[in-house]
């Protein structure tokens, strides 16, 4: 068996690693997402009792500021799991690459 390339290894390892770290955060981003709708959803509820109605209007006021961070909070944390969606995409194809390009450096007869 012919001896494999240590820096294409280490290549392959590194972007492997790289790939874990970007999934992870993937999957944390999309649950902030999950939590940020659900946020916003009660806060419009909220909003639409008519308990709510019976407060001050400095209480509406401020429960409004929070339906419009949590709004600015969502769209961010939504763009970031879109640009984490797409490193993760593309570390899949890199890491396809290098196990194909792997697989043909240690059997150079298929």
């Amino acid at each position: 068996m012919p001896f494999l390339d240590k820096k294409f290894v280490s290549e392959f390892v590194k972007a492997a690693a790289n790939y874990g770290k970007a999934a992870y955060q993937y999957y944390q981003s999309t649950q902030e997402v999950t939590r940020q709708k659900s946020n916003l959803e009660n806060l419009q509820r909220w909003l639409k009792k008519p308990e709510t109605k019976r407060v001050s209007s400095d209480a509406r006021r401020m429960l409004r500021g929070d339906i419009s961070q949590t709004r600015e909070r969502l769209r961010a944390e939504t763009a970031y799991s879109k640009m984490l969606s797409k490193r993760v995409t593309r570390l899949e194809h890199a890491i396809e690459s290098k196990t194909r390009r792997l697989i043909i450096k240690s059997r150079p007869g298929l």
